[in-house]
């Protein structure tokens, strides 16, 4: 049977850690091996971990005096202590799908040129439940070039989340780490990296639970979020500049990702109006007038001004009304997936 190490990172995450870990462990059809890193968490997490390890001789626990950060922590995994064919990172609060490893090296060994796959992953709400999926015993999957990898990354953001990924041990050491720099933004910059050395795999079955953490529309949430924007820019701008110099598109692309980036902003700053805060508003607009000054002509800045010229009050009291007209009333949480199938009619 083939090997995958799989790094769990775990800051504060302890009560996820033994339902991931069990994830893990409990895969079929190959060896697995895990790496359970605490970042100086200050809740049960090293009472949790230490106990997985006393369990299971696959699983080692490490735990930092003092807090890393994630980067480093992820780094320390993938570079330092992995060595099986194949790597796997995890949160502690994600986990895996039933076959998700035996899918994904299913995928690996029929095609060599490719440097990693990923699959779907179902995004579940903050402490809700994981959804049941079925064990698909053979992964619906394609192989697409890097090129049109790197071209989806830039126009449209991140393809894939991270637990629904497997790599190419060997060829994550020849790339290196995440990068410190791109805090939020380092695991879409590793993909793309990726995407420079061959063709990719996506598989189109669920292969991992991805775990999405609310925020509410705030200063802090628009200032984190033009941060991730700034920093995808800046993602494309050193993987063109450093990987890829050569391909002539990937300007083209990184303009749309631009024009992309602002339509957001716009929208952004329309939503912190509607909580009233003019502040995260001023920051997002600052931002789509430094990427593309002619942004005012699209839909979404037309969008904004009107929200700005109603008022907090009249928008907030049409929106309602607009979603009677358009259908969208009240509706339960939905099941939604993360990843990108790429449409098999494209070229």
């Amino acid at each position: 049977m083939s090997s995958v190490d799989v790094v769990v990172p775990c800051y504060n995450y302890g009560r996820y850690l033994k339902g991931c870990i069990e994830s893990v462990l409990s895969q079929r059809d190959v060896d697995v091996r895990v790496l359970i890193i605490d970042d100086a968490s200050s809740d049960d997490t090293p009472v949790v971990g230490e106990g997985l390890a006393a369990n299971d001789t696959r699983v080692t626990f490490r735990r930092h005096a003092v807090n890393l950060g994630h980067i480093k922590t992820f780094n320390e995994g993938i570079l330092d202590w992995a060595g099986a064919p194949y790597t796997l990172l995890i949160s502690a609060d994600d986990a895996l799908t039933p076959g998700s490893l035996a899918r994904s090296v299913r995928v690996l060994h029929a095609h060599p040129e490719a440097c990693m796959v990923y699959g779907m992953a179902l995004v579940i709400k903050h402490d809700s439940e994981k959804i049941e999926t079925a064990d698909a015993a053979v992964p619906t999957y394609q192989i697409i070039s890097g090129q049109r990898f790197l071209q989806q990354s830039c126009e449209y953001g991140n393809p894939a989340a991270s637990p629904a990924v497997v790599v190419r041990t060997s060829l994550q050491q020849c790339l290196g780490g995440h990068r410190a720099h791109l805090p939020h933004t380092c695991d879409m910059e590793m993909w793309m990296r990726f995407a420079t050395q061959g063709s990719v795999g996506a598989i189109k079955d669920t292969q991992a639970y991805y775990r999405e953490h609310g925020a509410n529309m705030n200063l802090q949430y628009c200032n984190r979020t033009m941060g991730d924007s700034r920093q995808q820019i800046r993602a494309c701008r050193e993987v063109f500049d450093h990987w890829c110099a050569d391909l002539p598109a990937f300007g083209t692309w990184m303009n749309t990702q631009k024009r992309r980036l602002c339509d957001q902003a716009y929208w952004q700053a329309g939503r912190a109006l509607e909580e009233g805060d003019n502040e995260g508003a001023a920051m997002c607009l600052a931002f789509a007038r430094e990427y593309d000054p002619a942004a005012w002509r699209s839909p979404a800045w037309w969008k904004f001004r009107t929200k700005a010229v109603l008022g907090r009050r009249v928008w907030n009291n049409l929106v309602p009304w607009m979603q009677r007209v358009r259908g969208r009333g009240e509706s339960n949480q939905v099941k939604t997936l993360f990843g990108w199938w790429p449409d098999t009619a494209a070229t």
